[in-house]
């Protein structure tokens, strides 16, 4: 196998990275264990998530118009933020609507912290008339205050600050948990993928596989889903052919000769990370096969849809369609999966959501387009397809890193605003509601932090976040220890009291 085509096709990290992090390696604790005294926010286990599919809206997603809609809020009339919110572009969310079919009509969700009515808003139609979704979604109020998508987005999908050694994506976090304990040992496949585009610079969206301190082997596998053809074929390893026994036998021969020089006679090995990783990569290498049972030869084949009068190519149906077969699969299912969503067309700014131009038609087609195939790869009432999602034990994570400015930029367009925005949860334990507030300023005044957005998704899983690998109380704003940081991050983004 060649390895600067591998490198290529996987997204351009090392190959003992993507190619073996599902091997389980040895560690003297358990991460993600309970500690003693914390039963008070263990989930029972009949109501734990089993799996997460996570889906980015790279670039932005504009609340007003989608998730987060109070319809007395920005009026023409409102005395201080008139023509604000989803009234700054009354005149082109209505020609938007048209085309998707929708119309402006009451969607009533919840109230938020302020009291005020939230409603799903008119480019959420789907997602609307899918009344078993939206019963079992929370939308979470978000804030920080990093505007720049390369430092947005690594935060949004770490919960850390760029530059902090220990940010690792959700889906290493759930690796290393399933590694640690142990339950699949000879398991070839990975337990977590991160499903990228060639379009995304490795800087952002890249950060959701980014491994912290957590061994390499922890990393989940990405693949760019737009050549991700390509992995498969790889997987067949034609470079090495008939030979390909007498390969990996002296492969063998020399991890086992350099092993034997880091191990001291009647004191064992001396401890060497990155061996450890090369040991991973080579035993993952002898199971490909193993593994192409799982990633299958057209798992990645191009899908078109049309959304909004506009027909394309779909990157984020491929990647939904992909995670569906990944977390659904019968033998070794998935339990993480993280799929981006670039938009069926890409927006002024780049990625789907980031519309300094054009926000009414852009973000309306992109979501319209996501939810189109999020929606048909999850069980509706009655439905028990096992290749489609259930949400008794899927939790679905709709994650942005930052939203869209309540007033306008130019005459079309909004800009980067990180102070007051929303996420959603659906499915698992997550209990209906909204969590936190927007004001009518366009600013969050109560919220959740995007490391709580972390945690909670973790505590769903079971796995406890608090580690030298994960998180800690100072993740948490006021709160006064580790028991009380996990029952806020239950609360605000799950709705579970303990």
């Amino acid at each position: 196998m060649r390895r600067r085509t591998f490198l290529t096709l996987t997204g351009g990290a090392g190959a003992a990275v993507l190619v073996g992090p599902w091997i389980r390696t040895s560690r003297a604790a358990s991460f993600g264990e309970f500690p003693g005294g914390t039963e008070s926010v263990q989930l029972p286990e009949g109501q734990r998530a089993k799996k997460v599919l996570e889906i980015f809206l790279y670039g932005g997603l504009s609340a007003w118009e989608t998730l987060y809609f109070v319809r007395d809020y920005g009026t023409a009339s409102d005395p201080n933020f008139p023509n604000t919110q989803y009234y700054a572009y009354a005149s082109a969310n209505a020609s938007a609507l048209s085309a998707c079919g929708s119309t402006d009509t009451a969607r009533p969700f919840a109230t938020d912290a302020n009291g005020a009515m939230v409603e799903i808003g008119p480019f959420a139609n789907k997602l609307y008339a899918r009344t078993d979704i939206v019963n079992r979604m929370r939308v979470v109020v978000q804030r920080h205050n990093l505007e720049p998508h390369e430092a947005a987005v690594p935060q949004a999908l770490t919960g850390r600050p760029v530059g902090q050694p220990n940010a690792a994506g959700l889906g290493t976090h759930i690796q290393r948990a399933r590694i640690d304990a142990g339950a699949t040992p000879d398991r070839a496949s990975p337990h977590a993928y991160v499903l990228a585009t060639g379009g995304i610079s490795s800087d952002n969206v890249a950060a959701a596989a980014a491994s912290g301190t957590h061994p390499g082997a922890a990393r989940p596998l990405l693949l760019k889903t737009d050549n991700a053809t390509g992995f498969t074929r790889l997987l067949q390893r034609s470079t090495v052919g008939a030979g390909r026994a007498h390969h990996d036998a002296l492969v063998g021969a020399y991890v086992d000769q350099y092993q034997g020089r880091l191990t001291w006679p009647d004191q064992g090995r001396v401890r060497s990370p990155r061996t450890d990783d090369l040991v991973v990569a080579y035993q993952t290498q002898t199971k490909v096969d193993a593994i192409a049972n799982v990633v299958t030869d057209g798992l990645f084949n191009s899908i078109s849809n049309r959304a909004c009068g506009i027909s394309r190519k779909s990157i984020p149906h491929i990647g939904l369609n992909a995670a569906r077969h990944l977390l659904t699969h019968p033998s070794e299912p998935a339990s993480y999966v993280c799929v981006s969503d670039v938009g069926l067309f890409e927006a002024s700014g780049g990625g789907g959501y980031d519309t300094h131009t054009d926000n009414a038609r852009d973000q309306s087609t992109n979501f319209d387009n996501l939810l189109a195939g999020l929606t048909a790869i999850i069980n509706a009432p009655g439905e028990t397809d096992p290749t489609k999602l259930s949400l008794d034990d899927t939790l679905i994570i709709l994650n942005t890193e930052f939203g869209r400015t309540p007033g306008r930029q130019g005459s079309t367009g909004r800009n980067h605003h990180p102070y007051g925005y929303v996420t959603a949860f659906i499915g698992g334990p997550t209990q209906k509601g909204v969590a936190g507030a927007i004001g009518r300023d366009g600013n969050a005044s109560m919220f959740a932090t995007p490391a709580e957005n972390r945690m909670a998704a973790l505590l769903a899983l079971g796995i406890w976040p608090f580690a030298a690998e994960g998180f800690n109380v100072a993740d948490s704003p006021a709160a006064t220890g580790e028991l009380d940081a996990a029952q806020k991050a239950l609360q605000k983004c799950l709705g579970r009291a303990s």
